[in-house]
């Protein structure tokens, strides 16, 4: 088949060595890229969307790193969300800096919303399991890891700031 003076059939193999190379030759999806850019290419044609025959090459790889994108993006955002390591537990502390660490911690949580909160309570300290605090709260999965990774990170910055005006531990 012979589309803007590239023959596919020599085409195809140097387009699956590309694909290859930059999603790994063992990927099970590389034939599934080549394809669709080669799809996308065929449709280009026909839809004369290319403008300049002499750049079919340029035109056909631009696809391909396209697909290829796409098919990076969906796999990070289907992808499991990465857990962030625990702190190490403070060695040494006395029950005095226990106490003010305690309280810095709950005043942190009631700086959050009260959805954020929850989620954050029920998940770290009472080690709830995703299942109960999906039933609990009403979240999709999704939704679920989104709030708690957004509001992880809002108390960071509530529980950093604290202690950097010295608000906890009486620094």
């Amino acid at each position: 088949m012979n589309l803007a003076g590239l023959e596919i059939e020599q085409i195809e193999p140097r387009l699956r060595y590309k694909v290859g190379y930059e999603v790994g030759f063992a990927c099970p999806d590389v034939d599934d890229l080549v394809q669709e850019s080669l799809r996308r290419f065929v449709d280009a044609c026909l839809s004369e969307k290319l403008r300049d025959p002499e750049a079919a090459g340029a035109f056909l790889n631009g696809i391909c790193r396209n697909v290829i994108l796409e098919y990076r993006r969906r796999l990070h955002r289907d992808g499991p969300m990465p857990e962030v390591e625990p702190d190490q537990p403070m060695k040494g502390l006395s029950h005095a800096g226990l106490f003010e660490l305690r309280e810095a911690i709950e005043a942190a949580m009631k700086q959050l919303a009260p959805r954020d909160a929850v989620v954050l309570r029920a998940f770290y300290i009472e080690e709830r399991s995703v299942e109960q605090i999906l039933e609990m709260t009403g979240l999709t999965l999704t939704n679920f890891r989104v709030v708690l990774c957004r509001a992880k990170e809002k108390f960071r910055r509530i529980y950093s700031s604290s202690v950097k005006s010295g608000g906890a531990s009486g620094h």
